[in-house]
C-alpha cells in the first residue's frame, strides 16, 4: 500500500507529460521542490525548479517511453525508460524523492 501511494505522484507526472498537461504536470510538485542534473549536481531553489518544469519539461514537451518504476526506499522512486523533448533524447535515469503524497525532488541522472 505505501508502494502505491509513494508511485501514485511519479505516474501521474509520467502520465501526464505524456498527454501533454501543463496542469496536471505542476499539481505533482510540492511548493518546495527541487531538481538537479546529475549524482553529485546542486539542486536549484524551488523557484529555479518551477521556471525549469516550464521550460524544460511543458514548454519543450518532455516525455519518458515505456517508463519502468522502481521503489528503492521509503521515499524514492527512480524511472527509467527512453526521455525525449523537442530537440533532445536520452536514457531516462530519474530519482524522485516523494514526501506527503508530492514530489519534493527530481534528479536527473545521465
Amino acid at each position: 500500500m505505501q508502494n502505491e501511494s509513494l508511485l501514485k505522484p511519479v505516474k501521474t507526472l509520467i502520465e501526464a507529460m505524456e498527454a501533454e498537461d501543463a496542469e496536471l504536470i505542476r499539481a505533482q510538485f510540492s511548493e518546495t521542490a527541487t531538481q538537479a542534473y546529475g549524482a553529485g549536481g546542486i539542486m536549484k531553489t524551488p523557484e529555479e525548479t518551477k521556471k525549469w518544469i516550464e521550460s524544460d519539461i511543458i514548454e519543450r514537451q518532455g516525455k519518458v517511453a515505456n517508463p519502468e518504476f522502481t521503489v528503492i526506499s521509503k521515499n524514492e522512486v527512480v524511472v527509467k525508460g527512453q526521455y525525449s523533448s523537442r530537440g533532445y533524447t536520452n536514457k531516462a535515469n530519474f530519482l524522485f524523492t516523494v514526501e506527503n503524497g508530492l514530489i519534493t525532488g527530481w534528479r536527473m541522472r545521465y
